[in-house]
């Protein structure tokens, strides 16, 4: 199953550095195999694994080839395998035989274009160093979640929200019109939650979040 959780903010500091690590311990048993980790000035983030594609070589944070792109991702990619054929014929050096690697490289080749190609479920977060960059994503149908809590100068992702209260910066105040739909529809549409600070990254969308001027845009990828 997998988890991934993070915080990126105009500062990383230790108390932050602290939460992701309270929020990966809250998804332990999405990913009871193991824990990877990745933090810099302005990103802290991480993943609780489930091995089930590459046991010994697919552990995350996963690289490309000088490093310089750093992802995180919960799911699985069908086509990794025609898409990996195709890359390494571009040129591309894989360092795993995991599925969510393929991303990178297409990521290389593409951009946040890369998304057109990918068939599967899965979140995922993909730090740029030399763009400045975070892309977050979530697949087409949405099967895979992926919660936010956003701030001024901080945005944290999570894959469970309660992975977000985990981080002890979220605040526990339920959202009237919330309760209201799941009285009305058992259920509560997203990209509301239960909980005021807390929204779910609609299916088949993404952010970008430029790090230098703190730009963040969302954008809908797929039409459905």
């Amino acid at each position: 199953m997998c988890g991934i959780a993070g915080i990126v903010s105009k500062r990383i500091d230790s108390t932050q550095i602290e939460s992701v690590n309270q929020m990966l311990g809250a998804l332990i048993h999405r990913g009871p195999d193991g824990q990877g980790e990745y933090h810099d000035e302005r990103i802290a983030m991480g993943m609780r694994r489930l091995s089930i594609i590459d046991l010994q070589g697919g552990w995350q944070p996963l690289y490309n080839e000088d490093k310089s792109l750093v992802l995180i991702i919960n799911g699985e990619i069908y086509n990794y395998i025609e898409l990996t054929d195709e890359l390494k014929k571009r040129g591309h050096t894989f360092s795993t035989h995991s599925d969510g690697e393929v991303i990178l490289h297409l990521y290389e080749e593409e951009g946040v274009a890369c998304l057109r190609h990918l068939r599967g479920m899965f979140s995922f977060a993909l730090l740029d160093k030399n763009k400045g960059t975070v892309f977050i994503a979530r697949d087409r149908m949405g099967e895979k979640p992926l919660y936010l809590h956003e701030t001024e100068d901080a945005i944290y992702f999570a894959s469970e929200m309660k992975s977000l209260l985990a981080s002890k910066q979220v605040p526990f105040e339920l959202d009237p019109s919330a309760v209201n739909d799941l009285f009305h529809y058992q259920y509560v549409p997203e990209p509301k939650t239960p909980l005021k600070a807390v929204r779910k990254l609609p299916r088949a969308h993404y952010l970008l979040i430029a790090l230098a001027d703190w730009k963040v845009e969302e954008h809908k990828y797929c039409l459905l």
